[in-house]
Order: structure tokens, then sequence, then C-alpha cells
């Protein structure tokens, strides 16, 4: 039968040997994971609790679900911390610290048979020696008895040797033993939960259990990499998934499912409150318009070369070898009711680590539209940008993306599908073939005085040139000023066909140029505001 039992604050202890539950899978959310084991325990007849051991501290214990198939039935489920593997390690240091002083007594040995040795040296030595002798001796016995120590010094000085050279095979044995009972005293003791499940069988069997929970430190984000080889190309784009996991528990030969849903997000539906109406001051209204409106005027001109410029950033140039593309890891993508899910189809080996570990998942080739788009005001370069279709079909999730155009690296960029319409904008970086210069016309710029006001005039020149090989299109961006002042006054003189946005004052000429093609362009306006006031129109 199958039994599901709810978490128990019971402080049950094992009375068997702890189980290690094998990891079947893991779903790896943006923030946490739920992962699922299982283990085939044989039961005894009567009551018993069986202790399955090794689960992540960081599991939330509220989560913890036990579920067991068999002959049997689960009485109740506790968990409590505690140390990991602790008899294991204590009797791993005792080995240790037993094989460091059998080393030790050995060296002992060694050392009291040299000093043996050397006693047995120096007593030849000295019953070699017949100068003392009264007695006089026969040169045929000297000759025996020098042969005769001769060969005993030579015997003990080879004895001398062994010993020595034993003595350096046991320092180095001792070293290494000193070694791995160091590293052992230095470890950490790891804490772990440990489960433990009450059941009763009513016979000897064989259950199966499964134990599922929710842990945190572990997370999973995507990121890309854009490649473009030249602008008549599509846009190839790699799809990475890069997994966090420091749960302390590894990971090994796992069923990975990564999933776009936060299972920390709140669950409980909210209320609306009631929805007053009435009007509001004028003084108010005025001046949350001009606040917003100034805010959108000082913000959106430049808003896209800010990005680009902020892609560009610290960007570095790195030749790329032509190299045979590597195959990809099998992935199945779906749907879930709460996002997308990107089922590994291979198991993968995660040992708990704080660094990412990053896997491809997905290559994409994508219909793209180049433009130029140049900023006179701020740069004299244009700024290559793909424009991207087809980009909403592959369930791409907001991430960092490294950027290459025509094998050299750009720098980095940001894909923000959140915001982003049925175009995607990819910044490709600087052109320097595409020249544009913006100098002030002097002689029709001009400053004159009427009654109490002041008139000035202010004419620009925007100078493009194409130096490619090929024709390119470019979008060129300025801007005339907007007046928050009543008291002031802006007229536009001269846009040369460029298009003006009256709430921004950005003006936008849309220019196909061919290549060594060069433009001009004439933006003029004017402004009347008081005399007496200081005003700064450029």
């Amino acid at each position: 039968m199958l039994a599901c039992i709810a978490m128990m604050t019971t402080d049950a202890r094992a009375e068997q040997e702890k189980q290690t539950a094998k990891l079947e899978s893991v779903t790896i959310f943006t923030n946490g994971a739920q992962v699922k084991r299982t283990k085939t325990v044989a039961l005894k007849p009567g009551e018993q609790t069986v202790t399955f051991t090794g689960f992540s501290p960081y599991m939330d214990t509220k989560s913890l679900q036990v579920r067991a198939n068999g002959r049997l039935t689960v009485l109740g489920v506790s968990h409590r911390r505690t140390i990991s593997d602790s008899l294991a390690q204590a009797r791993k240091l005792t080995l240790a610290e037993q094989a460091v002083a059998s080393v030790e007594h050995r060296i002992q040995q060694v050392q009291d048979e040299q000093q043996v040795v050397e006693a047995q040296a120096e007593m030849v030595k000295a019953n070699c020696s017949v100068a003392g002798r009264t007695v006089a001796t026969p040169l045929a016995n000297i000759k025996e008895l020098n042969n005769y120590y001769a060969q005993e010094l030579l015997t003990l000085k080879k004895r001398s040797q062994t010993l020595a050279d034993q003595l350096k095979d046991l320092e180095k044995e001792k070293n290494r033993t000193k070694k791995t009972l160091d590293s052992l005293q230095r470890v950490k003791p790891k804490e772990v939960y440990d489960v433990d499940v009450k059941v009763s069988a009513a016979q000897a069997a064989q259950a199966a259990f499964s134990i599922s929970y929710y842990v945190t430190n572990a997370s999973w984000y995507p990121s890309y990499d854009i490649y473009s080889t030249g602008i008549n190309k599509p846009v190839d784009m790699s799809y990475k998934v890069n997994i966090v996991q420091n749960t302390k528990e590894d990971w090994q030969q796992a069923n990975i499912t990564l999933s776009s849903a936060n299972p920390n997000r709140s669950n409980t539906a909210p209320t609306l409150g009631t929805y007053w109406l009435d009007f509001e001051k004028p003084v108010a209204v005025k001046r949350l318009y001009r606040k917003a409106y100034g805010r959108a005027a000082a913000a959106e001109p430049m808003a896209l070369e800010r990005t680009v410029e902020e892609a560009l950033q610290g960007a570095g140039v790195e030749d790329l070898d032509e190299e045979p593309e590597s195959e990809l890891i099998e992935v199945r993508q779906q749907q879930s009711l709460f996002g997308y899910e990107f089922t590994i189809g291979q198991p993968l080996s995660l040992p708990s680590s704080t660094k990412a570990i990053a896997t491809e998942i997905a290559r994409y080739q994508l219909p793209a539209t180049y433009i130029y788009k140049a900023y006179p005001k701020k740069d004299k370069e244009a700024f290559l940008v793909a424009e991207v279709t087809e980009w909403q079909k592959l369930n791409l999730l907001e991430g960092d993306a490294n950027v290459f155009y025509e094998n050299s690296y750009v720098g980095k960029s940001r894909l923000n599908t959140s915001s982003a319409t049925d175009t995607l904008l990819l910044s490709l970086g600087r052109d320097p073939s595409i020249r544009v210069e913006r100098t002030k016309v002097n002689e029709k710029s001009t400053r004159r005085f009427l009654g109490s006001n002041q008139e000035q005039t202010v004419t620009w020149n925007i100078k493009v040139t194409n130096t490619r090989r090929e024709a390119v299109k470019l979008n060129v961006y300025d801007q005339t000023p907007i007046a928050r002042n009543s008291d002031i006054n802006v007229t536009v003189e001269e846009l040369s066909g460029g298009q003006r946005n009256k709430d921004t004052g950005i003006v936008t000429w849309t220019l196909d140029l061919d290549s060594g093609g060069k433009q001009e362009l004439l933006l003029q306006y004017k402004v009347k505001y008081p005399k007496n006031e200081r005003l700064l129109v450029e």
C-alpha cells in the first residue's frame, strides 16, 4: 500500500544501521531545488525505525515528504540535525593516530639498533689494537686477527647503512601519515539532516521508500553568446544555463530539470481595496506634470546610446579560431503551469561548490536586420544594431550576453526579454567606418534683443560619411530643446527632412548611404526668452 505522512516533531532515534537514499532526480529553480531520493530497505517484523542520512543542512524541513510502498504502515516521520559520518570520521582519526604511533615506534627501534651497531664497531676497533699486548704475537696470528676485525667492521658498516636507509624510508612514511592525520584533524564536521521513519511491518518484507524535499543554496540562470559574421548574415545565438549548487550534498549522475518557476513567490491571491476617485489640486498636477515631463525629456534622447556605451565598456578584442562545433547536450523544452522547464537528456554530476557550472543547451539562427545608429551630439562613430525577429518562440529568459561581431569580441550586453517587443535589439558595437561630425554653423547662429526678450538662433551641421565597401542604412539622432517654462518659446527652423518627436524633441533621420557616400544635415532652432534670464540653448 501507499503511505504518505506529513512531518512530525518527535525525536525518534534510529535503532538500526543508517540508510543512504539514492538520488533520483533534481528540479532546479531560479532559487532553490526540489530533490527526490529513493531506497529499498529490508524490514523485520514489528515496529522499527528506518533512519535515512546525508540530507542537506539547507533542507526546508516543512517541504519534507516520505512515501513508502510495501506491506507496512508508516507511523511517523521526524528529522534531526547530526554530524555526518561522525563514527566513521572518529575511526579514521584513530587509525591515522595509530599509524603515526606505529611509524614512530619503528623509527625508535631502528635508532636503537643503530646505537648498538655503533657500539659494536667501537669495540671491534679497540680489540683490533695490539699496541698494548705484553706477549709477543706471531705474525701469522696478527694477519689472521686483522682479517677477522676487517670483516667484522665491514659487516657492521653494511648493517649501519641498511639501518640508515630504513630510517629515511620510515621518516617519509611518518611525514605521509602525519599529513593524513593533520588533514583529518582539519576537516570540519559536516552537519546534515537525518530523517527517521517509524514503521510497522506484519512480517519481514522489502519496502521502497521515496523521499522528496526542497533545498536552498541552489539556482540556475541563463546566459547567451551572440555571434554575427556580417551585416548581411543572420544572428547565431548560443543558449547556456549556469547551475549553482552549494547544498553540501553532491548530486552524482542525477536527472536534472531546470525550471523558470520560483517556488518562493507568494501563493496567496491578492485582494483589491476601494478605488477612490477625486479631483487633484491644480498645483500638484502642474508639479507632477513638470517632474515627469522633464525626466522623460532628459532621459529618452540618449537612452539607446547609453545602453551601447555600457555594453562596450571595457570591451577587448580577441581572435576566434575556427573549430568544429561541439555537440549539444540533449534538452527537452516544455511550458509548465508556472514557467518553462528544460529537461536535460542525460544524467549530470554536480558536486557541491560555490562555482557555477555552465552547460550549452541550444543553438539558434535568427533572422536579423542590421542598422547603424549615430548620435553625433555624443559620439563621432556609429553603432551597429541588429534587429532580431522570431525570438519570442524560443522561450528565452532575461540574462547577460557576450557579443561577437566578425570574429571579434565586442563586449557584454543584456538580453532584456521582459520589456522587448516583437523585435529584439542587439548592440554589436562601434564601427569607425561610419563617421559622423557635428559642428556649429556660426554664421547662421545669432543672438538679438527684442524689447524685453532676447532671441537666440542655433544652427548645427551634421556630416555623415560611409567608408565601408557596402551600402548601409543609418539612423541619425539629434535633438531640439523642450521648454518647461511658459516664458520660453522654442521654434524649429530647419530639420533637413528629419522627423521630430514633439514630446521629447528627438529628431531622427533615416539615411541610405552607398559605399563612399556622404550627406549633410542641417538642424536649426530658435529660442525666445526674457533678456534678464540666463539660458543655455546649445
